[in-house]
């Protein structure tokens, strides 16, 4: 399956796949919410984003460049600005990102901390015969172990696609653009 995705892309000679992006100018490639902001600055269109986030998704580890057309013509110094602005949006999401990743790291420690304390409590409260205490140590022995579940289900199902996001985040940001 996989070399049926990857002949649906031209190459180049050097066996690099080719993303090719067709639009009438260079500002089609932005929100049209954010014209007032520099290039620099401007965010991307969003299918524009979705089509070389999932693009390169697809393609997975090959090597690849970005080549765009564009039906009127455009100066050398807009496509440098085009290429910066690239990176720089590809490298804003990373840090979006970023943030996400740390934010469920500090949640899972959160949750470990938590977890380790109901069962700690759980295990000492639980060779006594009084009922009420009895129920405490069970009560503390589940929360414990839902505290801990939730902190490992982050660990093990969010972490992975965080971190492949990431990746392809990165591979956009630094990746080779062309201009025909």
């Amino acid at each position: 399956m996989k070399n049926k995705i990857i002949e649906r892309y031209e190459q180049t000679q050097d066996n690099e796949l080719i993303i090719n992006i067709s639009s009438n100018k260079i500002e089609d490639l932005y929100s049209i919410y954010d014209k007032k902001s520099t290039f620099i600055k401007k965010d991307l269109d969003d299918d524009f984003e979705n089509y070389l986030i999932q693009s390169v998704e697809e393609i997975s580890n090959h090597p690849f460049i970005i080549r765009f057309y564009f039906t009127e013509p455009s100066q050398e110094d807009i496509n440098e600005k085009l290429k910066n602005s690239i990176k720089n949006y590809f490298d804003y999401l990373q840090h979006l990102e970023q943030r996400k990743l740390k934010e469920q790291v500090k949640n899972s420690s959160i949750f470990i901390i938590i977890g380790f304390i109901f069962v700690a409590i759980a295990l000492i409260l639980g060779d006594n015969e009084k009922f009420l205490l009895k129920l405490l140590s069970e009560g503390s022995m589940v929360a414990g172990w839902v505290s801990l579940w939730e902190a490992m289900a982050t660990i093990l199902i969010k972490w992975l696609p965080l971190r492949d996001k990431l990746k392809v985040l990165n591979k956009i940001s630094n990746a080779k653009i062309e201009f025909y």
